[in-house]
């Protein structure tokens, strides 16, 4: 029986005698073709991201069984359902045909989320409840501004934990993730990004957030270019302007919309003062504009989420790596409001089925192009930063 080992260097050995170099493997991805991959998904060749199903029902057993641990743990078992979950997840989820392998633990999201609640949270809530017993006892001296002012800080400190809440998520899911053995970090310090957030928070409530994808943008390009994928550098060239244009395209169609609607309530109530109008006719019709416009809300955000995800893959490369979003907004409306009525529905239960239909959309519209040879790649650093966790961000959101 023939034994094959692979020596660090390269080269495989007809153990203990003989030793052959290793060839070079050249995974089977396609080209980049910026202008077929603008095309859509028709056009492009085939993705080398696959999620090998393995029955969505272990997954919903797993989850029920992870409810009852948490229940009877009183929420503490959390940090380690998340784990387990992404575990599985991530195995089920394939790059050229290799699996991607996820290396967290629950003990480090829990000492993450418990450094935030210490440090940041408590702090803050002890200083909002002091602010308001101050408010509360002077209420009638209170000046108006003053009460504007705390309404303007608390907005800031709530988008800014939004924000390094999601940061902190991306950063350790990256260096929590592998691919044939390789991890990738994102070499951005906390402190760093918490400037970039505290400027993002600005900007987005002075401008009333018609400025939105400027800050989106650039924080996309902080965050892209501070990537080491196994060596490969991150690179962004995309600029912070170029998606004002459908934003306010989008503002305007909703403004439309929120127009028609003040015009239809206010033409029922004259009706209904003139007696013209039932009241189960104005229940009809009020539930089916706020459904409408509601939606029409969400189609929209989703128009600009692919817009935002087709530019920045345009725009972005790891190395020689490329990749193409070719979704379409009606797509990820459907997936959006199909996972919401899931999870409602089922009171949470079904959730699995929302982290496989969205794991599948991204492999369905997600194409990578150019993948390095692999013996080019090269293990990055352990992000010593990550070990605490993903802060506020430690939830079942996957993906």
């Amino acid at each position: 029986m023939r034994i094959v080992a692979v020596e660090p260097g390269g080269a495989t050995c007809d153990s203990p005698v003989v030793c052959h170099p290793t060839p070079r493997t050249v995974l089977s991805v396609p080209q980049f073709d910026p202008a077929a991959a603008q095309r859509g998904s028709a056009a492009v060749p085939g993705s080398e991201i696959e999620y090998a199903e393995g029955g969505t029902w272990p997954l919903i057993r797993r989850h029920l069984l992870n409810v009852g641990l948490m229940i009877l743990t009183l929420g503490l078992y959390r940090f380690w359902a998340i784990t387990k979950m992404r575990q599985i997840l991530w195995r089920r989820i394939r790059l050229a045909g290799q699996p991607l392998e996820y290396t967290g633990t629950g003990l480090e999201i829990f000492l993450g989320f418990l450094r935030v609640f210490l440090i940041v949270l408590l702090p803050l809530g002890i200083i909002y409840m002091l602010i308001e017993l101050m408010v509360e006892r002077s209420a009638s001296a209170t000046d108006p501004n003053t009460l504007d002012i705390l309404g303007f800080g608390y907005a800031m400190v709530i988008l800014m934990l939004i924000e390094m809440g999601r940061f902190l998520s991306w950063r350790y899911r990256i260096s929590r993730t592998r691919w044939r053995g390789i991890r990738g970090r994102i070499e951005l310090s906390a402190s760093k990004y918490l400037q970039v957030a505290v400027a993002s928070a600005l900007m987005i409530i002075l401008s009333g957030w018609l400025l939105k994808p400027i800050v989106d943008l650039y924080r996309a390009q902080m965050v892209i270019g501070a990537l080491n994928l196994g060596g490969l550098r991150g690179r962004y060239v995309g600029g912070t302007l170029r998606l004002l244009g459908i934003w306010f395209a989008i503002w305007l169609v909703y403004g439309a919309a929120i127009v028609g609607a003040a015009v239809y309530f206010f033409t029922r109530t004259a009706f209904s003062g003139l007696g013209l109008d039932t009241g189960s006719q104005s229940v009809v019709g009020t539930f089916v504009v706020v459904f409408l416009v509601t939606v029409l809300g969400i189609h929209l955000l989703c128009v600009y989420r692919v817009a935002f995800w087709r530019f920045v893959s345009k725009a972005s490369s790891v190395g020689p790596v490329r990749v193409a979003f070719t979704g379409k907004a009606i797509g990820y409306t459907w997936l959006t409001l199909g996972n919401w009525l899931i999870l409602i529905f089922s009171v949470g239960l079904l959730a699995p089925v929302t982290w496989e239909r969205k794991i599948r959309y991204l492999a369905a519209n997600v194409v990578v192009y150019d993948m390095p040879d692999p013996a080019d790649l090269r293990q990055v650093g352990e992000d010593e930063s990550s070990v605490g966790g993903e802060g506020l961000a430690g939830d079942f959101d996957i993906a």
